[in-house]
């Protein structure tokens, strides 16, 4: 099983401010951009499909207000492209895993996340190139109160937790997609990505974010 100390690292490097440095410079620029944009897009669609089919089924169910906004717009609602970034996993069991985004059209705004738990359906590791689509403006869900202001290296960073979900794997390329939720449910977005990544998983649960760029 992944060991506390590989899964503590693996969230602190994750989280390391000097991280933005390396997403900026265009050092991660996707071989398959055409494609992963395409992925994104269907994967947005698709977690806003699954929202409504909730809402439908359990109309007074905890995540139907929290995207009422969403679901009334439907296929027309407005989205900001994301990335290229990048994600990774260490799992067996105790799984960690963590990343960064920017966003092209609010440059220099971006976030790294990174996060930790334990799941019988964590048995993955390796690294994606990420691409993605979010539905909620992200310098609106930067400035939100799911963070708060904190002294860093870079200097001022917003930081905070949100909810997620995640699942990807197979062997040699392989698709791995991630979502991200306010700590009250709303969907904000999504990314997708392929890379090399070995084994499967499929979880969901909490990430600290830290942003820069606001």
């Amino acid at each position: 099983m992944t060991n506390t100390a590989e899964i503590d690292g693996h969230v602190a490097e994750s989280l390391d401010v000097s991280n933005f440095a390396k997403l900026q410079d265009g050092g991660l620029r996707a071989t398959n951009e055409g494609q992963l944009k395409s992925a994104s897009k269907q994967a947005v669609h698709a977690q806003i499909e699954q929202i409504q089919k909730y809402a439908d089924a359990t109309p007074d169910g905890e995540l139907v207000q929290p995207n009422k906004e969403l679901l009334s717009l439907g296929a027309d609602v407005e989205t900001w492209f994301a990335g290229p970034g990048n994600f990774s996993i260490t799992s067996a069991y105790g799984w960690a895993l963590g990343g960064g985004v920017m966003f092209p059209g609010k440059a220099p705004l971006g976030f790294l996340y990174g996060g930790k738990g334990e799941s019988w359906k964590a048995w993955a590791t390796g690294t994606c190139v990420m691409l993605g689509s979010f539905v909620v403006d992200p310098m609106k869900v930067c400035l939100s109160k799911d963070f708060h202001d904190e002294e860093s290296p870079i200097g001022v960073v917003r930081k905070g937790f949100c909810n997620f979900t995640s699942s990807g794997g197979g062997a040699g390329i392989s698709e791995t997609n991630i979502s991200f939720y306010s700590k009250g449910g709303a969907f904000w977005g999504s990314l997708s990505g392929s890379g090399a990544l070995i084994g499967g998983y499929s979880l969901e649960g909490e990430l600290e974010l830290v942003w820069q760029g606001f």
